[in-house]
């Protein structure tokens, strides 16, 4: 396993590969890594912090548990399509 701390420097193409391949640490870098851009997203549209912190929440568990089907094909970047 590699250390939390090397998962910074690693791009998101990267991070989906490992975390498809089931390194946690790895979607965890993910999801720490766009869960700002989510919030302010859903902040922006719900108007209402707990609100958003929870949409934001289940925005990302969708995202995780949607890896395994995401084939990178259309790679528009993961941090693009967690901001839609």
């Amino acid at each position: 396993m590699t250390p939390a701390s090397s998962y910074r420097s690693h791009d998101d193409r990267t991070l989906v590969s490992l975390a498809q391949s089931g390194d946690r640490e790895a979607a965890d870098q993910l999801l720490r890594r766009h869960y700002d851009r989510v919030y302010a997203v859903c902040r922006r549209i719900l108007q209402h912090e707990a609100d958003a912190a929870d949409a934001t929440q289940e925005a990302l568990l969708a995202a995780v548990r949607g890896l395994a089907r995401f084939d990178g094909k259309s790679w528009i970047g993961f941090g693009d399509v967690m901001g839609k």
